[in-house]
């Protein structure tokens, strides 16, 4: 954009060099006026009403940054950028987070860094600072966008060193379970000269793949030194050993609880087996076919066990489907008879002496069969319930004709010509109003089973 036309012969510009990012910043103030209303020359800290407008000016292009009006203009303030106040500064920053970014990328390219992460990081950092378009902006993209064309190359190059050399070391790594250490040793002296001729995998790569292949050599080393000093005793410690993982497996497989505690076992015995090291080629032959014999003999009845126990829960699940067969047949037959109660209880007992059916189908079965008792039970409980209501009504009926009899005997009693009627009439009354008390008792006995 152009330099702003304030339209005031007496504006006062400021132009100051910045080197930091190539450029001018621009300060002009206008529109001061004395206090008689005349335009005069601004002055910086006068009261004079004057306006000030200060952007940044790069080849004749300039850019506001923050422009607070005169007060004959209304004395607002507008900004050229999100930064407001702190957008020269901001500039400068940014600028110098740039120049380390570029920095960095060129480290990464010395240090041979080739992680995808790493570059990510950087380029995701370089894409959130705002453009200024500003000369020293440019020069530092020119310099970071050749790191970044140089590192790519570098990277996808890297990385094929990176896992040439990661995998001669693992080849390395495995040689430190060599039984024949001079051989291994001779393959050891093979890696390291195929790993000469790779390129570099970065500094601090190059270095741990190194020092990873001193330390098989090194290990290398002291293996075949123990070896050499230690190979008979050492034979002998792995015989007696061998020979007490045999006893203590003849003493498991002997008599056997639960397969899979004892498996564990036996695996913990196969791993110490394998660490206890070499007997001796005879030796070892010898043992390993006993301590193998017995373990088949374990593997063969654990089969067993589970082929039987497999059986066991089919026949589980086909009784307990039966169960639930006959239970549903009950309820769609709507049998409530005392023979068909009989029956819903002892199908419980026999669920319960199926035993378990396994966990794929046992919680299924449960809830059909359930669901199947709940049905039952519930139409019985239907049943019993109208007859129950059928017995309230008949017995609060009864105890309605009661009170009409005892209100009769009352009335009569009332009104009896001679004594001997009138004993007669409370005779009477009194047994009556005994039969309303009972009646009254089993009327609420019979409500009870209702709301029961």
């Amino acid at each position: 954009m152009n330099k702003p036309e304030l339209n005031d012969p007496l504006a006062k510009t400021k132009i100051r060099k910045y080197k930091s990012f190539g450029g001018n910043t621009v300060e002009i103030l206008y529109g001061a006026v004395d206090a008689n209303g005349q335009p005069v020359v601004a002055k910086e800290d006068a009261d004079d009403g004057h306006g000030t407008w200060f952007g940044i000016e790069v080849n004749g292009d300039y850019r506001m940054l923050v422009w607070k009006h005169s007060k004959a203009e209304g004395g607002n303030t507008e900004y050229g950028t999100e930064f407001k106040d702190n957008a020269l500064d901001t500039l400068k920053e940014h600028l110098n987070e740039r120049t380390e970014l570029a920095r960095k990328l060129e480290g990464m390219l010395q240090e041979g860094v080739s992680e995808d992460a790493a570059l990510q990081a950087v380029k995701d950092a370089w894409a959130k600072i705002t453009v200024w378009n500003v000369p020293v902006e440019k020069e530092i993209t020119k310099r970071y966008e050749k790191a970044l064309n140089a590192f790519e190359p570098m990277m996808a190059e890297i990385k094929e060193n990176v896992a040439a050399k990661s995998e001669l070391v693992e080849k390395a790594k495995q040689l430190l379970n060599a039984e024949n250490f001079k051989s291994a040793r001779n393959e050891l002296d093979k890696i390291k000269d195929a790993f000469h001729e790779i390129g570099t995998a970065g500094n601090a790569k190059d270095d741990a793949f190194r020092q990873d292949l001193r330390e098989v050599e090194t290990t290398l080393r002291e293996k075949q030194k123990d070896f050499n000093e230690h190979i008979n005793a050492s034979r002998g410690e792995a015989e007696t050993k061998k020979e007490e993982i045999i006893q203590e497996t003849k003493k498991l497989v002997s008599n056997v609880s639960n397969f899979k505690e004892t498996n564990t076992k036996i695996n913990s015995l196969f791993d110490a087996w394998k660490a206890a090291g070499s007997a001796g080629h005879e030796t070892d032959e010898k043992l390993w076919g006993e301590f193998n014999a017995l373990r088949k003999d374990f593997f063969d009845a654990r089969q067993k066990f589970f082929e039987d126990r497999e059986e066991q829960l089919k026949k589980s699940g086909e009784t307990k489907q039966k169960l639930i067969d006959e239970a549903k047949a009950i309820v769609e037959k709507n049998d409530f008879s005392k023979n068909a109660t009989e029956k819903m209880k002892d199908f419980d007992k026999k669920w319960r002496e199926a035993g378990y059916s396994g966990k794929d189908i046992n919680d299924t079965l449960w809830d059909t069969f359930t669901k199947t008792k709940e049905a039952f039970w519930a139409g019985k409980k239907e049943i019993f319930t109208k007859a129950v209501k059928a017995d309230l009504d008949k017995a609060e009926n009864e105890l309605k004709k009661l009170d009409q009899e005892i209100e009769d005997l009352e009335y009569r009693l009332e009104v009896a010509p001679n004594p001997t009627m009138k004993k007669d009439v409370e005779d009477t009354l009194y047994v009556k109003k005994n039969d309303k008390i009972e009646k009254e008792k089993e009327v609420e006995e019979l409500k009870k089973k209702v709301s029961e």
